[in-house]
């Protein structure tokens, strides 16, 4: 069922870390009401080649959560970061891990849920000041800066582009268009 979106913070005092926490609570709702009404054999297709399938981008925002856990310091582990990584966002030794096997839409749901209220946490306990310290080494993409902030807003910006392609492949099987929002009584019902 769709999940209705609550900002957590003070919307009178947008500094840079409400704004990323703000997009951030945003994605943690739009990846749920994304993936949902999607079972397990619908999340395995691959629509066409060479697309990945919806189980496969939804594993792969699971795995990118790990930057924000890096950032908020969070006490979380994501597993199957074998699974889901790209050589680009990841270390040899993560790329040489043995794979098992995958896990089910449900269990990346899942596990994204039971971690998100602790990234969270972390992220809204990040001093603002820290936001500008340099990070080591180089995010990929150029408008961002090396600072935590920037690397923030880069993720930011990956979750919700993979968030979108769910959203084209989940209209690709038939399924109604991704909810934004739900209203609260929709979401209790």
């Amino acid at each position: 069922m769709p999940v209705h979106f609550e900002p957590n913070f003070d919307k009178k005092a947008m500094s840079t870390k409400n704004q990323l926490l703000a997009q951030y609570d945003l994605h943690d709702v739009l990846f749920n009401n994304v993936i949902d009404n999607i079972n397990d054999d619908e999340a395995n297709k691959c629509i066409v080649e060479p697309l990945n399938s919806i189980k496969w981008l939804a594993g792969h925002l699971l795995w990118a959560q790990r930057s924000l856990i890096r950032i908020g310091g969070a006490q979380v582990e994501i597993p199957w970061t074998g699974h889901f990584l790209t050589a680009q966002g990841s270390t040899e030794e993560e790329r040489k891990m043995p794979k098992g096997e995958f896990p089910t839409i449900e269990q990346i749901r899942n596990k994204w849920n039971e971690t998100s209220v602790a990234i969270r946490e972390g992220l809204a306990n990040l001093p603002e000041e820290a936001l500008n310290a340099v990070i080591e080494g180089r995010h990929p993409v150029t408008p961002f800066d090396n600072t935590v902030a920037g690397l923030w807003a880069f993720i930011n910006d990956h979750q919700a582009y993979h968030i979108g392609q769910i959203g084209i492949l989940r209209r690709a099987l038939g399924k109604d268009a991704m909810q934004y929002f739900m209203k609260a009584e929709e979401v209790k019902a």
